[in-house]
């Protein structure tokens, strides 16, 4: 066998053993909308307005850009806040369900402030996809989101984020 020969079957044998192993990150975009269902706080007593506390909400993600195009996936999310006069820190985790029966997991933190004389809140923060099962199996990720409550927790706060960022699939 001449050397270039023995040169393409080593180069094509290799590939075909590395390149499935390979992944290529997926833009993805959308928003994410979530109603709080469940919020217990307490006064944390160091300085007047400081609190600390948990929330639960409902969530569905609509997808703009990214496989999942068109799609909507169903989710519920608990996140722990500590916050001096509405200004403070969160930090939480959310699992996405989508029709298929597949999932992934996120965590989330970021920084929350009061606007429109405390009506509202500005949401701005980092998320990360920790895991899958099903077609996001192994699944990593990461991007920004930005968004805003609306109305107050004793009431049932409705939220909504709209964030980007890269999904990496096995």
């Amino acid at each position: 066998m001449k050397r270039w020969e023995l040169f393409l079957a080593m180069l094509l044998s290799v590939s075909f053993v590395l390149l499935p192993g390979i992944l290529a990150a997926e833009e993805v975009a959308g928003r994410a909308v979530s109603h709080t269902i469940k919020t217990e706080m307490m006064e944390v007593g160091d300085v007047p307005g400081h609190f600390y506390g948990v929330s639960q909400a409902h969530a569905l993600t609509f997808y703009t850009k990214g496989s999942e195009t068109g799609g909507v996936a169903s989710g519920m999310k608990t996140v722990i806040f500590d916050v001096v006069k509405g200004k403070g820190t969160f930090s939480g985790l959310e699992v996405k369900n989508f029709n298929d029966g597949s999932t992934y997991f996120v965590k989330f933190s970021g920084t929350q402030t009061p606007t429109d004389e405390g009506k509202k809140t500005a949401y701005e923060g980092t998320w990360e996809v920790t895991s899958g099962t099903g077609k996001y199996e192994g699944a990593k990720g990461e991007g920004p989101f930005k968004g805003e409550r609306i109305g107050d927790f004793k009431t049932g706060a409705d939220s909504y984020f709209d964030w980007t960022g890269t999904i990496t699939k096995k």
